[in-house]
């Protein structure tokens, strides 16, 4: 599949509504909504990843549904040969009475604007199991117990995708988008963590690595769509996200993709949108392999993502209309293979090398009708 992305269809939404950052958002009176997080960690002592997501669902008005509401997971690679593992999901489900949402220590009453500092607490408990995230200006804490498994930690201060509040959409997270997507740290320092296996005794501790953070909210998530994000350790602090797909309108629907990538020690900050460059993606979703070039007026980024089979989850769930529902796998041991050109003194149609990395370890997802067969859809 090849796509191509142009700015002048966002042109049409003029309305702006709230400020785009990680605190919570206030829910309408009726659904369609939904907002979740998303946490990986990377040790880069034991070359390992943990993942952990949580959220809540509005659903559409009118819906009998049965779907959970709301929902906490724990990502954890398992079953691993020859250094590649599978990604398994262990999930928890919760009724939205058994969930406390708060900014600042009190209950969600506005949307967060781009300035303020995010400082809430989102905290779920069925009684056997349960979790809690608290993020601060300058530190994150989280506390989950999922089946048998328990996470713990702290993380110190975020490093933005951009000054002052700024995200992967830039000014475009002022329309109103179906979907949005917020990077709140590209890598905050792991202070510790511990995954403690609860039955067999077993814990895991890590203290050396880093963690990506970000959130999602609007109607649903899209209808197909592809996700990766990554780092490099701190010998050279590189880091890369992006995501993107199938955006769907009231009339119309277009594909879109947002993707950042920084190299500071090559002083690399770029970002692509769909106002200021176009994006070209081919997408073998049953080899698990992406090519993205993405161009903008200087810069030219192509970046080669790929894993095995045997490395992707079961379907995870995601945010549907109902609920959450099976909608995307994803791998926590892909590669990325990224290249980067700026254009010379010659003209900008003449563009020179100035950057080129191997990532490993990466996460990718495949969600929707971009998976294999549409597992996760029938």
């Amino acid at each position: 599949m090849i796509t191509g992305v142009s700015c002048l269809l966002f042109s049409l939404l003029i309305m702006c509504i709230g400020g785009n950052q990680f605190d919570p958002h206030l829910f309408p009176t009726t659904g369609p909504f939904f907002e979740g997080w998303y946490m990986r960690i990377t040790d880069f002592d034991r070359r390992d990843s943990i993942g952990l997501l949580f959220g809540h669902v509005l659903p559409k008005q009118g819906i009998n549904t049965s779907d959970p509401l709301v929902m906490a997971s724990i990502l954890r690679r398992e079953n691993c040969q020859k250094k590649v593992c599978q990604l398994v999901s262990y999930n928890a489900m919760f009724t939205p009475d058994q969930t406390k949402v708060t900014v600042n220590g009190k209950p969600v009453i506005s949307n967060p604007d781009d300035a303020s500092l995010a400082n809430f607490q989102f905290e779920m408990n069925s009684g056997s199991e349960g979790g809690l995230f608290t993020q601060n200006a300058n530190s994150t804490t989280f506390d989950f117990r999922i089946g048998n498994l328990s996470l713990r930690g702290e993380l110190g201060p975020s490093v933005p995708w951009a000054p002052n509040g700024g995200g992967p959409e830039g000014w475009l997270s002022h329309l109103p988008l179906p979907l949005h997507w917020f990077v709140y740290s590209l890598r905050s320092p792991l202070k510790i963590y511990d995954l403690t296996d609860i039955e067999r005794k077993q814990t895991i501790l890590g203290h050396h690595g880093v963690a990506h953070l970000e959130k999602n909210w609007g109607l649903s998530f899209p209808k197909a769509w592809i996700w990766a994000e990554g780092v490099s350790d701190y010998n050279k602090n590189i880091s890369f996200a992006l995501s993107g797909g199938l955006v769907q309108f009231s009339f119309f629907s277009l594909t879109a993709y947002l993707i950042g990538y920084r190299n500071p020690f090559e002083n690399i900050d770029i970002n692509f949108r769909p106002d200021n460059s176009v994006v070209v993606l081919q997408n073998d979703d049953c080899k698990r392999e992406v090519n993205i070039t993405a161009r903008s007026l200087f810069y030219t980024l192509e970046i080669n993502l790929f894993s095995t089979n045997s490395s992707f989850s079961s379907c995870l769930f995601g945010p549907q209309e109902t609920g959450f529902r099976k909608a995307c796998v994803e791998s926590y041991d892909a590669v990325a293979k990224i290249q980067v050109y700026k254009a010379s003194v010659l003209g900008v149609f003449v563009h020179k090398l100035i950057d080129k990395q191997t990532l490993t370890d990466i996460a990718l997802e495949f969600g929707g009708t971009y998976d294999c067969g549409n597992m996760c859809m029938t």
